[in-house]
């Protein structure tokens, strides 16, 4: 059973109950405006209430009974907020005081599920009939307050916050070594280097990997058959890496290089790749020290056509243009993919994970140059401002039979041969 499956009947396939915030019953200890905002779900928001003891409460009916999580929908300039939550009358022991993260602007609308006591979700049970929700001001910073969501744990959508044992359990969906990753567990023979580790499977593939504090990782169990082999480790100026190839019948080889900060990918097959590649989808990212599984759909938004996306803070970028999938493996996962260059008889996918440097463009890029195809660590920057940042500059360029040449702003070179 994946993790957003709840282990009981409460938690399982409840309804979606949403009401806007704009439709409130009552306002009391103050007074709110309800402002026009095209950014907002229902075009409408309601703001204005910084000052302590404004409460704003909403009614909504119940068709099952059960216990919901909570999301919330908001603005907000602040670097934070906070709002106690009630239903009926009564403060929801765990909510008394929820901080609500600031979200950059009062244009941009985003969504929260809110947290418990043990860290994880907060269920909230709520019997047939009719109710109300009340959130009330606890400081002196307003919140432009979008629309409220109850739904049951099995719908994730905003980011999700993860208790202990819910984390064990999204471990138990994934591979061994993907799984030793999510629980803090570096391995001999991992990839590790600043704020960067690989998780290497037994069998010499990749299970897993995480870039600052961010977790990707795709579901599924071990199938033990090995699909790539370390041939060699790749040491050069400033970066660390395996170069992976696999069994010749296959005919395709992986470079991952790590500066400490952000992780490459250069893969090459002599012939067509499949039609599209895709980066292991994004799962969990820490915020202060405690999990939260990420939800794909805002992501995927984000995503659509672009070369680059952030994902908490980092960004993840590809020699072409993503086009992002939500596929489900018990809960929803993103997949960023795009196709493949194609020169001669090769065929070359890239990308790069990392924080993203300002000015300049520090996504990695790759276009065909003659018989080769070029791959470069940052599409735009120089190397004055490459050095400032401790950025080490290399490109790779992929030859027909699949072979690849490193070279680094230092003047280093490294050869690899075809698969």
């Amino acid at each position: 059973m994946g993790l957003l499956l709840a282990a009981t009947a409460a938690h399982a396939q409840l309804p979606e109950i949403r009401f806007e915030a704009e439709d409130f019953a009552q306002v009391t200890g103050g007074e709110v405006r309800v402002l026009d905002r095209p950014e907002a779900s229902g075009g409408r928001c309601v703001s204005y209430w910084e000052e302590p003891g404004v409460a704003l409460t909403c009614a909504f009916e119940v068709t099952e009974t059960g216990e919901y999580c909570l999301t919330l929908g908001y603005a907000c300039q602040w670097p934070d907020t906070r709002r106690q939550v009630s239903i009926d009358g009564e403060v929801v022991p765990g909510l008394e005081d929820v901080l609500l993260p600031g979200t950059g602007s009062w244009a941009d609308f985003r969504a929260i599920t809110l947290a418990g006591p043990d860290g994880g979700r907060a269920r909230i049970p709520l019997t047939a009939g009719a109710h109300t929700l009340t959130l009330a001001n606890v400081d002196s910073r307003g919140v432009a307050w979008d629309y409220a969501l109850l739904h049951g744990s099995e719908t994730l959508p905003a980011d999700a916050p993860l208790s202990d044992e819910e984390l064990r359990e999204l471990a138990e969906e994934l591979p061994a070594a993907a799984a030793r990753l999510l629980l803090g567990e570096v391995a001999e023979g991992d990839l590790h280097s600043g704020d960067v580790t690989v998780a290497m499977r037994s069998s010499g593939g990749v299970a897993a990997f995480r870039v600052g504090d961010v977790f990707f990782g795709m579901p599924g169990r071990d199938r033990g058959v090995a699909s790539e082999t370390i041939v060699r480790a790749v040491e050069l100026r400033g970066l660390h890496g395996r170069w992976l190839a696999p069994p010749d019948r296959f005919g395709t080889a992986f470079v991952l290089l790590t500066d400490g900060a952000s992780l490459y990918c250069c893969g090459a097959r002599a012939g067509s790749m499949p039609p599209t590649r895709a980066v292991h989808p994004p799962l969990v990212q820490w915020r202060q020290g405690r999990p939260w599984l990420l939800a794909p759909e805002p992501l995927r938004r984000a995503a659509a056509g672009a070369r680059q996306v952030m994902i908490g803070d980092v960004a993840v970028s590809a020699d072409a243009r993503f086009r992002p999938s939500v596929a489900s493996a018990g809960f929803p996962i993103l997949a960023l993919m795009w196709t493949p260059l194609s020169v001669g008889g090769a065929t070359v996918a890239a990308w790069k994970i990392g924080p993203p440097v300002t000015p300049g463009n520090s996504a990695i890029a790759g276009r065909v140059v003659g018989e080769e195809v070029v791959v470069r660590s940052s599409g735009y920057m120089y190397p004055a401002l490459a050095q400032f940042y401790g950025m080490p500059q290399f490109e790779v360029r992929v030859r027909p039979d699949a072979s690849m040449t490193i070279t680094t702003d230092a003047g280093e070179m490294l050869e690899l041969p075809a698969p």
